[in-house]
């Protein structure tokens, strides 16, 4: 397939699926809802993970989650730093030659990241759903499929993202998750950070609760740590 060919398939599928979005805001808010509240987009996804960890004290599959959730948050900064980095194409509900359903533009004027590739958001829920389904074939199975299309497509939907950003996000978060996941070494070492909190592990567990919790929202949390750190740096610098 030729780059033109692709091209003209990412804006049909973009296309296709937003004429789901009628003229009417009515339209514009269900799947607003539908892809954007965090808990109901969330529940099939952050609670198995927390049915994983909790219902076996197994050190093993701790361990793999544990390595699981380091490489989710690294995949998802990578995303966010690609989108700010990276110039593929401008996000869809910025460009105005589109003429998106469902878009006002007056609340498109103040965005900080233009281009959007790949998805930050499919990103982090592709990583976890690898997570899960190396750990339990059906519940990582719905997790996959949620992501897919509650998440994924009605962001594309709405205009947030093109369908090969949301193909660029399968990829950098299954394979971010999946290949330190089968290095043993790496096991190994996780597993015995472990076994050296055992003593405390509730204390692992708060620390699981507040990386979860900042899951919830692309790390937000700790992307204005990094952000504030950048500026206090600079200024120390002289640089601003």
């Amino acid at each position: 397939m030729v780059l033109g060919d692709f091209n003209n398939l990412d804006l049909r599928l973009l296309f296709d699926l937003n004429s789901m979005i009628s003229h009417s805001s009515l339209g514009s808010r269900i799947l607003n809802f539908i892809g954007g509240n965090p808990l109901f987009r969330g529940i099939p996804v952050f609670f198995p993970m927390m049915v994983l960890w909790f219902s076996s004290e197994c050190k093993k599959r701790r361990s793999r989650m544990l390595v699981g959730l380091l490489a989710t948050c690294a995949a998802t900064v990578l995303s966010v730093w690609l989108q700010g980095h990276m110039v593929t194409h401008v996000r869809p509900f910025l460009d105005a030659r589109l003429h998106l359903n469902g878009i006002d533009p007056i609340w498109t004027m103040n965005w900080d990241r233009v281009d959007s590739f790949p998805s930050d958001t499919s990103t982090l829920f592709f990583c976890l759903a690898t997570v899960i389904y190396l750990e339990h074939r059906m519940a990582g199975g719905i997790a996959f499929v949620w992501t897919l299309v509650i998440v994924s497509a009605t962001r594309v939907a709405m205009g947030w993202h093109y369908p090969s950003d949301i193909a660029g996000a399968l990829v950098l978060g299954t394979a971010s998750v999946y290949f330190p996941t089968r290095i043993r070494p790496l096991l190994a070492f996780a597993e015995r950070q472990l076994q050296r909190c055992d003593p405390y592990i509730y204390i692992v567990h708060a620390v699981l609760f507040l990386f979860l919790a900042d899951a919830y929202t692309l790390f937000a949390g700790l992307q204005g740590f990094y952000h504030g750190f950048r500026i206090i740096g600079a200024r120390l610098a002289g640089l601003i």
